[in-house]
């Protein structure tokens, strides 16, 4: 049953990737509300220790520096003057790496560093959103670096 679902999951996220999304401010939302809902969720909770904050700064670093590595392979599309996002199959490599990398630093705080996290079990979503959010913050991050003449763009079809 697990097998069947992580199955659609991952199908669901390769085509996600793939698939082409308009280019607005609205873009920047969902990593916010990922944000504002770990945020959330962490201020419900007992006082963490140090590793918990240690993995959720370096787990925020790393997704960020992945995003900006997908970000500059994302191609941009431009359809009756909309700037669309385009999917690339690089931009499902680097998804993709992302777990491995994920579990890496878990295994290392975990065996070598001798830490035990306590974001674990149902509230683990906690570090999968910090993770997602600073994924997509350095995509849209690159994305604005590479082509800063967008962000007008970006305004005005925000606003209309």
């Amino acid at each position: 049953m697990f097998f069947i679902l992580g199955t659609l999951l991952i199908a669901a996220v390769f085509f996600n990737q793939l698939r082409e999304k308009p280019l607005t401010a609205k873009l920047y939302r969902q990593p916010l509300a990922l944000l504002l809902c770990a945020g959330l969720s962490l201020s419900t909770m007992h006082p963490l220790p140090l590793i918990d904050w240690c993995m959720m700064i370096a787990t925020l670093g790393f997704s960020f520096i992945l995003g900006l590595i997908q970000g500059r392979y994302t191609p941009l599309l431009n359809r009756d003057g909309a700037w669309y996002l385009a999917g690339s199959l690089i931009s499902v490599f680097v998804w993709f790496l992302s777990i491995p990398i994920r579990s890496i630093l878990k295994f290392m705080s975990i065996h070598y560093l001798a830490l035990t996290p306590s974001l674990n079990g149902s509230s683990s979503f906690i570090i999968y959103f910090i993770f997602i959010a600073g994924f997509l913050f350095g995509r849209y991050s690159m994305l604005l670096l590479r082509y800063p003449s967008l962000l007008k763009n970006v305004e005005k079809m925000s606003k209309s």
